[in-house]
């Protein structure tokens, strides 16, 4: 009987060694090859006083890293507003290292059409075009239903409440993406006021209806915090308003916005697939937008 004992524990280490040696065994993996491709982005926008062209080198992603972005400041750049038939060519400023300038010179216009073309010295030409989204106003957002329910205490000794708001946007346009970044301001039974950022899905972005209504749902717990004189607050809460920005943008910034996102201050984030909307294989974006702040109120 000990026998057949020392013989199955031995058969169990036997099994234990020999996985433990398969990991300790070096693997030679190659690595994808590595194709140096133009990077270029431009964002475009009637609220900017610049026009501005970020151009340089993709670099690889496996190996030493470091924070020295590969620049190219040889090239031709030229915008045009194929809109109205204007073009200015976009100087290189040694100072930042990137093509800008000033708006003036060619102005961003809502609804116009505008192409981007680079040409680097080996020849090498690459362009995009983008149509810079409709201008909005302060009254293309507005509050629809809603509902605050009644305070309750929580296990952390504070307290919550249920808050379920709509917002719902005027005259929006089919082919642009409009976001609200707004925050909701509560009034409650003493005449305190108590804040909280509105959160929707997809980052609030969604494409225009040019024949129906956007909207946009928020429906969670709020935890509050202490009022403005360190007391806690009371029932009954009402909506005082809600305050922000509501932005528009084409598919080129929305597109590069969400990707990101995906990588933003997330260290473990893996590699995604960049968008681009350049000629010739190059990748970047060009992309543009528009915003208005706004307060609204029920």
């Amino acid at each position: 009987m000990m026998n057949n004992i020392f013989r199955w524990i031995g058969g169990v280490l036997s099994v234990v060694i020999l996985a433990t040696g398969c990991y300790d065994q070096d693997a030679a993996v190659d690595l994808p090859t590595y194709k140096k491709r133009t990077a270029i982005t431009c964002y475009l926008s009637p609220k900017d006083p610049n026009i501005t062209v970020e151009l340089g080198y993709t670099k690889p992603y496996f190996g030493p890293q470091d924070y020295e972005v590969p620049r190219i400041g040889d090239a031709k750049v030229t915008i045009t507003d194929i809109t109205a038939g204007k073009s200015v060519k976009i100087p290189f400023d040694s100072a930042i290292m990137l093509y800008r300038i000033r708006a003036f010179a060619l102005p961003i216009v809502n609804e116009h059409q505008y192409r981007v073309d680079v040409e680097l010295k080996d020849g090498s030409i690459y362009f995009s075009t983008t149509t810079v989204p409709p201008a909005l106003k302060e009254t293309d957002l507005l509050i629809g239903q809603y509902r605050i329910g009644k305070l309750e205490a929580n296990n952390w000794g504070g307290q919550s409440v249920n808050v379920a708001i709509e917002l719902k946007s005027g005259t929006t346009k089919t082919g642009f993406y409009y976001a609200p970044k707004f925050n909701m301001v509560m009034e409650d039974g003493q005449g305190d006021f108590y804040g909280s950022e509105l959160f929707f899905s997809n980052e609030g972005i969604a494409e225009g209806k040019s024949s129906d209504t956007l909207r946009y749902f928020f429906n969670d717990r709020i935890f509050m915090d202490m009022g403005p004189g360190g007391g806690t607050p009371t029932d009954p809460l009402i909506l005082h308003e809600c305050a922000g920005t509501f932005w528009v943008m084409d598919e080129g910034y929305k597109e590069r916005y969400l990707r990101d996102l995906q990588v933003s201050d997330n260290p473990f984030a893996e590699p995604v697939l960049l968008y681009t909307n350049w000629s010739n294989d190059a990748v970047g974006a060009l992309g543009s937008y528009d915003w208005v702040e706004a307060t609204i109120t029920p």
